[in-house]
């Protein structure tokens, strides 16, 4: 059983990704289920296996007077409280493939104990990896790239790596909005890191330039691909990234018995 663990900045388009992969797995007849563990979206585009929202009510958290930000922490909070639940849900499954959709808020998500000790605790039943999705817009503005925007986004996913202790694949998200010669751009540096026009003028230039040489000597980024959720390019490269980590590169390839891979 392979444990995908979908993670990402408010509005890059997680969800969207979980339901196009949800949707390739099973055109592709795949055994897969999908686990929603964010308490405060309203709709979602796929049907959950598992759904927090049936235990983890953030709406009465609003109404017993906290606020938006206090609710959401609290909502994360108590879902540790229901991870045995998640568990027998993900077991009772029997998938191949859980795709996890994490809440939007993922600087909460990736960095309290609870949700730390929930991560471990799901990853028990399987192995695991991140997908870390990246919305362009963060650093690409008007096709132009800004360079210092896309380290700091690059380690924001890294955090999250050495976080969960647990490969990471990063995806960029909408690359259907950028000229392709943006997104050529974007695939050279990520592929070589020291390769970013930092100028070396520019203030902070040594903090920045040092910890791009610190992922470049530890080994890079790794698993970089390119996709778009709404035009569905590139699902087909982040699942075969996906099986590179997990099972040795070999597609279709599972180590558990269901006669529906």
């Amino acid at each position: 059983m392979y444990l995908i663990h979908v993670i990402g900045t408010a509005g890059s388009g997680k969800t969207s990704i979980v339901k196009v992969m949800l949707d390739w797995l099973e055109d592709h007849e795949m055994s897969v289920t999908a686990v929603n563990l964010d308490p405060a979206v309203e709709i979602l585009p796929y049907p959950p296996h598992f759904d927090i929202r049936e235990y983890v009510n953030y709406v009465s958290l609003l109404e017993e007077g906290l606020g938006p930000n206090g609710a959401f922490i609290k909502s994360v909070d108590l879902m540790l409280k229901y991870v045995d639940k998640i568990r027998d849900a993900i077991e009772e499954a029997a998938s191949n493939y859980v795709l996890i959709d994490t809440p939007g808020q993922m600087e909460l998500f990736a960095f309290r104990r609870s949700t730390f000790e929930l991560v471990n605790r799901l990853n028990e039943v399987g192995k695991s990896v991140i997908v870390y999705v990246l919305d362009p817009s963060l650093f690409v503005h008007e096709n132009k790239i800004d360079a210092f925007s896309l380290v700091s986004a690059i380690l924001l996913g890294v955090s999250v790596k050495v976080r969960f202790k647990l490969p990471l694949i990063f995806a960029i998200n909408k690359v259907d909005l950028f000229d392709d010669s943006v997104i050529n751009i974007l695939e050279q540096w990520l592929e070589n890191l020291s390769s970013i026009p930092l100028g070396s003028n520019e203030e902070y230039y040594t903090l920045v330039q040092s910890l791009v040489n610190a992922i470049e000597e530890a080994g890079g980024l790794g698993e970089s691909i390119f996709v778009s959720a709404l035009a569905e390019i590139g699902i087909d490269d982040l699942y075969a990234a996906i099986q590179r980590i997990v099972a040795g590169g070999e597609d279709y390839a599972t180590e558990e018995p269901s006669a529906r891979l």
